[in-house]
């Protein structure tokens, strides 16, 4: 059977945010088992709470083991290679990764909410949710301030990627829709980061 594009997706977040979650769990001096658990944990706690959100249950983690058996096998390799890598290196891969993830995580919440039929807040809601959930509980369990409670462009590039889709899938169709919010969240998520931009934030 092909996989549908939101299978697709989800493929491609899990990876991602499994590599994201992993990477930073060895730089923060975690063992096998601390690295495992945030790489899972990067990678999931969006969609469960997008899952519970929509009364998907159990959640789809629950139910498709093969998934939580990818993030196992992709967070073990993560751990036991960094040491080879160069840092610098590392600091890109954990910016890359971190931003695929966050625009593949960002088109399966959006395609999943709007195959509910939600109306365009509630998709770019769920959108942000499963896009930057894992990320901010990632940051938590390491005693870090949540990229997405600081002046980093993140909750609001997948947000942006919600609402793209809502409109383009509205308009068009899903297929037309899911390329355009990859390119849309990619496109702020990279130029946030290249160019160090943020949103407006108070000095006191």
């Amino acid at each position: 059977m092909t996989p549908s594009i939101l299978e697709i997706m989800n493929f491609i977040g899990i990876i991602s945010f499994t590599i994201s979650g992993t990477s930073k769990g060895v730089s923060k001096g975690l063992d096998l088992f601390g690295t495992i658990v945030l790489g899972i944990v990067t990678s999931y706690a969006g969609g469960v709470t997008a899952d519970i959100l929509l009364g998907i249950l159990p959640p789809t983690i629950l139910r498709q083991w093969q998934f939580l058996l990818l993030s196992i096998s992709v967070s073990s390799l993560t751990f036991f290679y960094y040491r080879y890598l160069d840092r610098r290196f590392l600091r890109e891969v954990l910016k890359v990764s971190d931003a695929i993830g966050l625009s593949a995580f960002a088109v399966y919440g959006a395609s999943l909410a709007y195959s509910y039929d939600l109306n365009i807040i509630a998709v770019a809601l769920i959108s942000s949710i499963v896009a930057s959930g894992g990320g901010a509980l990632r940051d938590v369990l390491v005693n870090d301030v949540p990229l997405i409670l600081t002046k980093e462009i993140y909750a609001t590039a997948a947000m942006t990627g919600g609402i793209v889709y809502y409109i383009v899938a509205f308009f068009t169709n899903v297929d037309l829709a899911t390329l355009t919010s990859i390119i849309t969240v990619m496109t702020i998520r990279g130029i946030a980061i290249k160019y160090n931009l943020s949103l407006p934030s108070i000095k006191v």
